[in-house]
């Protein structure tokens, strides 16, 4: 009986003194896991005249089937903001920038807990945006190619919640629509 109580505790001390985080040198904190966000980019029709109207909706869907995910919740279309519209012509040659649309909204209370949205799994968040094609620069009749790409303004260090999708994850691509515009 004592042997058996011996080789349990030797036992018990060779796994202890073998897990990781209590070696010498490394982290005790666990690698984080990353939430796994998509983005889908809507488009109100696919065929466009030059002189139509372009109703976009851009949404961030968390696809975990378990775990919540924080993000920013004052979206917008720009660099410093959260969506970023990219356009490429039937060649795949970036289309030039007529007007660059730069939502910067007000400054983030980052103390405030509205100023962050949960996406419970299965739900999503998202913005509706309307311009015109020749504000993107698409009026020459042909093929486009467009696409959205979401990234956080803010880091996950400034905040308070988790887990959030912060700077540090970069930046993610929704679906590619192709449109055409026609004379």
């Amino acid at each position: 009986m004592r042997l058996g109580i011996i080789l349990f505790a030797v036992g018990s001390l060779a796994s202890i003194v073998s897990d990781s985080s209590l070696v010498k040198g490394q982290s005790t904190a666990q690698k984080e896991k990353r939430p796994r966000l998509m983005i889908e980019l809507i488009a109100d029709k696919t065929v466009y005249s030059p002189k139509d109207n372009i109703n976009l909706k851009v949404m961030v869907s968390n696809e975990e089937l378990s775990d919540d995910v924080f993000v920013f919740g004052d979206m917008g279309i720009g660099y410093r903001s959260t969506f970023i519209l990219f356009r490429r012509d039937a060649k795949g040659r970036e289309v030039p920038t007529r007007l660059v649309p730069d939502y910067k909204g007000n400054p983030p209370n980052l103390d405030d807990p509205y100023t962050f949205v949960k996406l419970m799994p299965g739900t999503f968040v998202g913005i509706n945006s309307e311009t015109s094609v020749y504000n993107l620069h698409l009026e020459k009749p042909g093929k486009y190619s467009i696409w959205m790409e979401y990234h956080s303004p803010i880091s996950k260090s400034q905040v308070r919640v988790a887990p959030f999708w912060g700077s540090e994850d970069g930046n993610l691509k929704s679906n590619v629509l192709e449109i055409l515009v026609r004379p």
